[in-house]
């Protein structure tokens, strides 16, 4: 290197620049350096990937057995939900046809929704406990049906019950279906977005269930019930059944 008395290496271990001055042998040394390095996030290791594949493969097979072999049963409801139809409209609709399909589609709509609580809980999907959810959730909603039922022979208001009991289907089976893409998507994505998606969810059954309360006090003032009644069918139907859950769940 001719004319050249020091020269300088950029050596990555140190950061620094080394000079080198030049001897009179003419040689000079060239520090070791590392290989080229690119900046990466590493992935996460889901744990329960196997249950979570299981959950959503055997959720997707029973949805799409209900979508093939009920007469347009997510339709109707869909349809039913957004405009107001009568007991009888619905059940000429071939509720008593698409029973087993409304079976499954109940079960769809509670296991949904026993898988988002125990990820609202746990961090993570549970098995077991969401199977005692799910029980309880059931549960719930058979013995919401004989209380209706109870009252509609109490008060001699057969087709008030009848119409709230349809409604009670209604609403139970979409309230788990409409949020089940997010809940599904709760499986696969990264940890920072499962808190923007649970509120989602969350935000999503509180405005479902604002929307189911308002149309039953729709039926109600339709067939003109009482305040007290209506008080009362509330308290005893919504508003405790929430508050019990709501002290489970906290």
């Amino acid at each position: 290197m001719p004319n050249i008395n020091t020269t300088y290496f950029l050596s990555e271990k140190e950061d620094s620049l080394c000079p080198l001055h030049q001897l009179s042998t003419d040689t000079f040394e060239i520090l070791a350096v590392n290989a080229p390095s690119f900046p990466y996030t590493p992935l996460e290791k889901n744990e329960h990937l196997t249950q979570n594949l299981i959950f959503t493969i055997i959720f997707l097979s029973v949805f799409a057995f209900v979508r093939l072999r009920g007469k347009d049963l997510l339709s109707n409801l869909i349809f039913t939900f957004i405009k107001r139809k009568k007991a009888e409209i619905l059940l000429n609709e071939g509720i008593s046809s698409n029973l087993i399909c409304y079976l499954l589609s109940v079960c769809l709509s509670f296991a949904i929704l026993s898988a988002g609580i125990s990820i609202f809980l746990s961090q993570t999907f549970v098995p077991l406990f969401s199977l005692y959810l799910f029980a309880g959730i059931f549960a719930y909603h058979f013995i919401l049906l004989l209380l209706v039922q109870l009252i509609g022979w109490i008060f001699n208001a057969k087709v008030i019950a009848n119409e709230i009991i349809a409604n009670i289907w209604t609403y139970h089976i979409l309230i788990g279906l409409l949020v089940s893409p997010f809940v599904i998507a709760l499986f696969f994505v990264k940890s920072f977005a499962v808190l923007p998606i649970l509120k989602i969810v969350i935000f999503s059954l509180i405005l479902f269930t604002i929307v189911k309360i308002t149309r039953w006090i729709q039926i109600l003032f339709t067939y003109r019930v009482s305040i007290l009644y209506m008080i009362l069918y509330l308290c005893a139907l919504e508003f405790i059944p929430l508050l019990v859950l709501y002290k489970l769940v906290v």
